[in-house]
C-alpha cells in the first residue's frame, strides 16, 4: 500500500545516507564519525546544563525592586531551601534569570546576570564546561561525514530531506526577509533608545538593558505591563481553555489519568480520546522548572502510532504517546503558577506539535505523527496554534484573574492586540541572525581557527543585525538547537514553517462555531493525520488550494 511504499522509499534513502554504498573501510570511518558526533552532542548539552546549574547568587530583597511578588516568592523559597532564609536566590534557570533582566531596577545586577548567562559553557565561565572544542570538532566531523556521502558540505546533506533542497535558496529567503524586516528593527531600536534617554537619562542602552526598557516602554505605550497581564493567566485555567479549543477544532478530549507512572510528581498525564470516547493516545505534561532539568520547551514522542500484525486476523495497535516539556515558574507553597503571555504562546505552540503526533492515522511508526515530516515543515502545526491566542473569544476561555476571577477585559485585550507588533522587527532580525549563522557555520568549515565560530557570528551580526552584543558574548556555546536538538542547518525552518502556518491560519481567522470545526476537521484530515506519508507541500496545497506565499506572514508580523 501507499504507506509501505513510502516507508521503503525512505528506508532506501536513509540506507544511502547511512553510508551503505561506501567501501568497507569508509563504512567503518562513517560509523566512528557518527559515534563521536553522538557523544559530542551529549557533552555539549551536559556542559550547558552543568554551567547553568553551577551559578547561584544570594541577594537581599531590597536589591530586587521592580520584580513581581510571585517571582520574589520563588527567589525567597529557593534561598530558604539552601538554609538562607530571608534572602533571595537567583540562578541562571530561565524562570529565575529572565525576570531580573525584564523587571529588576538594579542595572548593575542586570549586567552581572546577563554576562553570566551569555558566557555559559565558554572560556569565560568554568572552563571544564567550555563548549568551544566541542563545537570545533562537531563542525569538522559533520563536514567529513557529508563528504564521505558525496556532498560538498553539511548543509547540502541536511537539506537533502527537507522541503527546501539547496543552500542558496535558503540563504536567499533569509536575506530577502532580513532586507524587508530591517527597517522595522531599526525603527524599534531608535524608539527604545529615545525612550530610555527621555525618561531615564540613559544615553546608551546595552544588551542587558533591552528587556528592561522594552518592558517599561510597553507599559507606557500600551498602558499595561507583562506583570499585570500575567495575573490573568493561571496555568490550570490556560490549560483548561486550551483543551476546549482543541475540542472545538478536532473533537478531541484530554481526560486525566492518575494511574500512569511519571518521572516526577509534578508531571500530569492524560488519556486522549476522540468524540466517541475511543482512546487514541496519551499525553504527558512536564511544565515546571527544577534543578537538573534542561531549560526551554519542547515536545517529543515516547511512542509512535503503529500496528503489528501477528497473523492475518490479529493486529496489535500501539497508540501514540507524546510529552510536552516547559519550564514555567513552579507553584510554591500551594500558590498558583502564573504564566506570561509568552508562556501561553509557548504552551499553545508545543501542544500543536503534540497534536501532530497524536492525531495521526498512519499505521507505520516511521511515518506516523511527526515522523518522516520534512524538518522545515514540522513547525507548521505548532506555529499555527500560536495564532489562536490573539482571538478574544479564545483569550476569555484561558484567562481568570488571580484575585478577582474575572476574564481579561476587552480594553486590556485591545491594548495587547495593539502591542502584537511591538518590536516585531527586532524579534524577526534576531531569528534571521541565528538562521543565517546556522547555515554558514556548518557550510564553511575548512581551514578555520578555533574562534572561527565566534568570528563568523560577529560577521553576520555586522551584516544584518541592529543590536550588537558585547564582545564577551558567547551565545553559540549554549546554542543547543543547532548543536544538540537537530536544528543544525535547519534553524531557518522556524521562519519557513511560519510562512506555511500563517497562510493556513488566515483561513481560520474570524471563523466561529461550525465553520471553525469544519475547517479544523479538514486540517486534521489533510495535514495533521498524514504524518510523513505525503509531502507537506502536497498536504498544504490540498488544504489551501495553492502553493504558499509570504503575504500572510508579513500581515501577521508587521500589521
Amino acid at each position: 500500500n501507499d504507506a509501505q511504499k513510502k516507508v521503503l522509499d525512505n528506508e532506501f534513502r536513509d540506507f544511502e545516507l547511512s553510508g551503505i554504498d561506501l567501501p568497507q573501510d569508509k563504512q567503518l570511518e562513517f560509523k566512528e564519525i557518527q559515534n563521536k558526533l553522538d557523544k559530542l552532542s551529549t557533552k555539549f548539552s551536559q556542559n550547558v546544563l552543568d554551567s547553568t546549574d553551577s551559578y547561584a547568587k544570594y541577594v537581599d530583597c531590597e536589591d530586587l525592586s521592580g520584580v513581581p511578588q510571585d517571582i520574589m516568592n520563588m527567589y525567597l523559597e529557593n534561598a530558604k531551601k539552601d538554609g538562607k532564609g530571608g534572602m533571595c536566590k537567583i540562578t541562571l534557570q530561565m524562570p529565575s534569570y529572565s525576570p531580573i533582566l525584564q523587571y529588576c531596577d538594579n542595572r548593575a545586577l542586570r549586567e552581572e546576570l546577563y554576562k553570566e548567562y551569555v558566557t555559559r559553557a565558554s572560556d569565560l565561565s568554568d572552563v571544564q564546561f567550555d563548549n568551544a572544542p566541542v563545537i570545533k570538532e562537531t563542525l569538522q566531523l559533520k563536514t567529513k561525514k557529508s563528504r564521505l556521502l558525496g556532498f560538498d558540505n553539511f548543509p547540502q546533506l541536511s537539506l537533502y530531506k527537507k522541503m527546501v533542497k539547496d543552500t542558496d535558496t535558503v540563504l536567499k529567503f533569509l536575506y530577502e526577509l532580513a532586507d524587508k524586516s530591517k527597517p522595522y528593527a531599526v525603527k524599534d531600536l531608535e524608539e527604545l533608545n529615545k525612550f530610555a534617554l527621555d525618561k531615564f537619562g540613559i544615553e546608551k542602552i546595552h544588551a542587558w538593558d533591552i528587556p528592561y526598557y522594552s518592558e517599561k516602554l510597553l507599559d507606557e505605550k500600551y498602558s499595561y505591563s507583562n506583570s499585570e497581564l500575567k495575573e490573568y493567566f493561571q496555568l490550570t485555567v490556560v490549560l483548561d481553555g486550551l483543551f476546549k479549543l482543541i475540542y472545538n477544532l478536532y473533537k478531541i478530549n484530554f481526560i486525566p489519568n492518575h494511574t500512569i507512572p511519571t518521572w516526577h510528581e509534578d508531571v500530569l498525564t492524560f488519556d486522549v480520546c476522540d468524540s466517541s470516547g475511543e482512546l487514541i493516545g496519551y499525553l504527558y505534561l512536564d511544565l515546571y522548572s527544577r534543578a537538573g532539568k534542561l531549560p526551554g520547551a519542547w515536545m517529543h514522542s515516547a511512542q509512535d502510532r503503529h500496528i503489528e500484525e501477528y497473523t492475518t486476523k490479529v493486529k496489535k495497535i500501539y497508540l501514540p504517546i507524546a510529552y510536552v516539556v516547559c519550564n514555567y515558574t513552579p507553584h510554591i507553597n500551594n500558590t498558583i503558577s502564573l504564566l506570561t503571555f509568552y508562556d501561553v504562546q509557548t504552551l499553545f505552540h508545543e501542544m500543536g506539535h503534540a497534536l501532530h503526533q497524536l492525531l495521526t492515522k498512519v499505521e507505520h511508526h516511521s511515518i506516523s505523527g511527526i515522523n518522516g515530516v520534512e524538518w522545515d515543515a514540522v513547525e507548521l502545526p505548532s506555529q499555527f496554534m500560536e495564532y489562536f491566542v490573539w482571538d478574544y473569544d479564545i483569550i476569555r476561555t484561558i484567562s481568570k484573574h488571580i484575585k478577582t476571577s474575572g476574564v481579561i477585559p476587552q480594553d486590556l485585550f485591545n491594548k495587547l492586540l495593539k502591542s502584537r507588533y511591538y518590536q516585531a522587527g527586532l524579534q524577526m532580525m534576531r531569528q534571521l541572525e541565528f538562521a543565517i549563522y546556522d547555515i554558514l557555520v556548518h557550510r564553511d568549515t575548512d581551514n578555520v581557527t578555533t574562534n572561527y565560530y565566534l568570528e563568523l557570528l560577529d560577521k553576520v551580526r555586522h551584516e544584518i543585525a541592529v543590536i550588537i552584543p558585547p564582545e564577551y558574548n558567547r551565545f553559540p556555546n549554549s546554542f543547543i538547537h543547532i548543536f544538540t536538538h537537530g536544528y543544525d542547518s535547519g534553524y531557518y525552518s522556524y521562519k519557513w514553517a511560519e510562512v506555511l502556518a500563517s497562510d493556513v491560519f488566515h483561513l481560520f481567522d474570524g471563523k466561529k462555531n461550525e465553520d471553525i470545526s469544519t475547517l479544523g476537521e479538514r486540517f486534521k484530515g489533510l495535514i495533521l493525520s498524514q504524518g510523513g506519508l505525503t509531502s507537506m507541500l502536497d498536504n498544504f496545497t490540498a488544504f489551501v488550494g495553492r502553493e504558499p506565499n509570504t503575504d500572510a506572514l508579513i500581515k501577521y508580523t508587521f500589521g
